[in-house]
């Protein structure tokens, strides 16, 4: 069985700069992030309710420069939810949109 995992992105000048992908063990996609800002060298950014609503419903949130209380050099890290096969993580009921 295959195992969920998190997907960061540094972006920088609209392009992505690194990237990196951690496995998440146990459901603890705390660890999963901690691990992926660690293999950035960035401190974690401060969270907000903003974020916890995105990733609930979309499965992916952003952080920019003011998340940060350290100077970074890049706008923003993305974080998004990797499931396996097929798996996709949306916020309601489909829609013929979602097909398009």
């Amino acid at each position: 069985m295959e195992k969920n995992r998190l997907w960061g992105r540094i972006i920088k000048n609209h392009r992505i700069e690194k990237s990196e992908t951690v496995d998440i063990e146990d459901g603890d996609i705390e660890s999963a992030f901690v691990e992926i800002c660690r293999r950035f060298d960035v401190q974690r950014p401060i969270q907000l309710p903003k974020h916890n609503r995105e990733f609930e419903k979309f499965g992916r949130t952003f952080y920019s420069k003011e998340h940060f209380t350290e100077r970074v050099d890049f706008q923003k890290l993305e974080i998004e939810l990797l499931m396996p096969d097929g798996e996709k993580k949306h916020s309601g009921p489909r829609t013929p949109l979602m097909d398009a």
